[in-house]
């Protein structure tokens, strides 16, 4: 008996080590991603792709909410030869800085045909930095096409896609207004994100979480996620004149997925009633003069990440996610 019980206490303590050693495993192994895209090019990552899996994929369950209150986007349609499209960013700017963690801005080179004198490249009359991108001239295209859309011309601009009676664009000087309608009301999306940027690789990766809060929200949802570039002194026509040193901001290079109007919310992405959307990105370098190379400057850079109506195209959220 007593070498019966021996064993069976052996026994016992092997079994209870075998569990310790598993639940300890558990606890290393990030509960993250519930599935894995093979999409991402995992080359942005210098080591071993298992330990970014186990280490590096943000657990959502312990960060924070980005922005528990409603945010808005507006999305400046201008042009370097545009003379009254600097008046129109200064207004945009002015919104941004009187409150800088939920007002941000895209601006969009972009005209109602897509491509126009106001954005064309003009090397005769100094107009030498191609602003444009295959992404935005397609959404000016679109919105330019879309009957009662209000985009006319240059400048024009959305906040938040919202309608101003039947239309999307107005002038700047309305912008204001709908800002603050957009500030104070519900928030109906939540987005958490983790941005994992490796500088010597010039790239990383985006990992999002969307939850839809506002239950009446039901037509189908996209994401979609700008590239900005922050500042970059080049040249403009500002009130009829040939100014080089003047400074253009926020600056929308591209879209991460290279669909300009992004990633349905589909079952694919849902996980226990949320969306988890991941993406890998390369950065440009800034832009420069044609014929000339820009520099790297992944500081001056930033992601802008939102959620909208595909039916009505109203978004509903909107943050942002520094590089650096």
């Amino acid at each position: 008996m007593t070498i019966m019980k021996t064993k069976l206490f052996i026994a016992f303590i092997a079994g209870a080590f075998f569990m310790l050693s598993t639940v300890s495993c558990d606890k290393v192994e990030n509960p993250f991603p519930p599935t894995f895209n093979s999409e991402l090019d995992t080359t942005y990552y210098s080591g071993n792709w298992s330990d970014y899996l186990a280490n590096e994929w943000p657990d959502f369950t312990t960060l924070p909410n980005d922005d528990p209150n409603r945010n808005a986007l507006i999305e400046d349609f201008t042009g370097h030869n545009c003379s009254n499209c600097p008046a129109a960013a200064t207004v945009a700017h002015n919104l941004h800085e009187g409150n800088p963690s939920r007002v941000y801005v895209a601006s969009m080179h972009s005209s109602p045909a897509g491509m126009s004198g106001f954005q064309q490249v003009n090397e005769s009359q100094g107009y030498t930095v191609d602003f444009t991108n295959p992404n935005g001239l397609e959404l000016g295209t679109f919105f330019g096409d879309l009957s009662g859309s209000g985009f006319f011309g240059n400048p024009a601009g959305t906040v938040n896609r919202a309608l101003e009676g039947t239309e999307y664009f107005y002038a700047s000087g309305f912008w204001s207004t709908k800002v603050n309608q957009i500030l104070s009301s519900a928030l109906k999306v939540n987005i958490k994100a983790k941005v994992n940027f490796y500088d010597a690789n010039k790239g990383g990766y985006l990992h999002t979480e969307v939850e839809v809060i506002d239950p009446a929200l039901t037509n189908e949802l996209g994401q979609v996620v700008y590239l900005i570039e922050d500042s970059l002194v080049g040249p403009q026509n500002v009130s009829s004149t040939y100014t080089p040193d003047y400074v253009h901001r926020d600056i929308f290079r591209k879209t991460l997925s290279g669909q300009s109007f992004g990633r349905t919310l589909s079952a694919t992405y849902l996980t226990n009633g949320k969306y988890y959307l991941d993406y890998s990105f390369s950065i440009p370098n800034q832009l420069a003069p044609i014929n000339q190379t820009g520099t790297y400057n992944a500081e001056n850079m930033h992601l802008l990440i939102y959620v909208y109506d595909k039916v009505t195209l109203e978004i509903y959220q909107v943050i942002k996610k520094k590089l650096i």
